[in-house]
């Protein structure tokens, strides 16, 4: 199996380059399904239910989350749903949705998704990620043993940490959130690919998105300053995993990075 992941699509910048991109890629590549963080396609935080379903119109088989899966006001949540959208396992038990999916693909083969997020440096008080993905492991594995995780994280140890500790009882655990593609792909010694963080698709002349004088500002003066998604220089980035169907053991990993030049129009949210 030929998976396609990509990296925290932002913005309407980032919801063009899949509109302009993500077909031919998928079928140059001979990708058998395609999973994307989903996290900031709404102006750079969260996401509504009409770019859920713009998302799927792309490609994209399977939709992650992260600490933005929730961050668009007065927003009718109900597509979280649906079986083919997640967000982290490890919020708290009463939110909507759910932190992992299975997805079958047209010739009957099946492959677990679990969305999950990091405690370090980000939010301290959600459940741990190391025991809800391995209990999510556990039952994903008695329907199929082609599991991939998407673990949403700002530090970079405990990304790789939980990949380490789940090293041959999952197919791939790709990092994402700080927006910016680590050189770091490889196989585990038992068999589980694994990357840092596949990056962003959306504006590369930005500071991870945002316009950059806003930011700067907002270093310099340390008061609040209101961040504008960028709407420049636009880039994709993410990663194909190959997998073994029988074993669940990785093949390869790849970084996929391109500066795209946009054709079409600006995309309603």
């Amino acid at each position: 199996m030929k998976i396609l992941f990509i990296g925290d699509i932002f913005g309407n910048v980032g919801r063009r380059v899949l509109a302009e991109r993500l077909s031919s890629l998928v079928e140059d590549n001979g990708i058998d399904v395609c999973v994307g963080n989903g996290e900031n396609v709404s102006g750079g935080r969260g996401m509504t239910k009409n770019l859920f379903r713009k998302l799927r119109k792309y490609g994209l088989n399977v939709i992650t989350g992260g600490n933005h899966s929730f961050s668009v006001g007065d927003n009718d949540y109900s597509f979280m749903a649906e079986p083919v959208v997640l967000r982290p396992l490890n919020y708290p038990p009463n939110n909507l949705g759910h932190g992992s999916t299975i997805f079958t693909l047209p010739d009957g083969r099946k492959i677990g998704v679990i969305n999950a997020m990091g405690r370090t440096f980000m939010h301290d008080s959600l459940d741990c990620p190391f025991r809800m993905t391995q209990d999510a492991v556990d039952e994903l594995k008695k329907e199929t043993p082609v599991i991939l995780i998407d673990l949403h994280a700002e530090a970079s140890s405990e990304k790789a940490a939980l990949a380490w500790h789940l090293d041959g009882q999952i197919s791939a655990l790709i990092g994402t959130h700080t927006h910016v593609q680590t050189a770091d792909e490889r196989i585990l010694p038992k068999g589980t690919a694994f990357i840092t963080d596949a990056g962003m698709t959306g504006p590369g002349a930005s500071i991870i998105g945002m316009k950059p004088e806003g930011v700067i500002r907002k270093y310099m003066l340390q008061t609040y300053v209101r961040f504008e998604p960028s709407d420049e220089g636009a880039m994709l980035n993410g990663v194909i995993i190959e997998v073994d169907d029988g074993s669940g053991k990785a093949v390869s990993i790849s970084r996929v990075f391109e500066q795209v030049t946009l054709r079409g129009q600006h995309i309603d949210e």
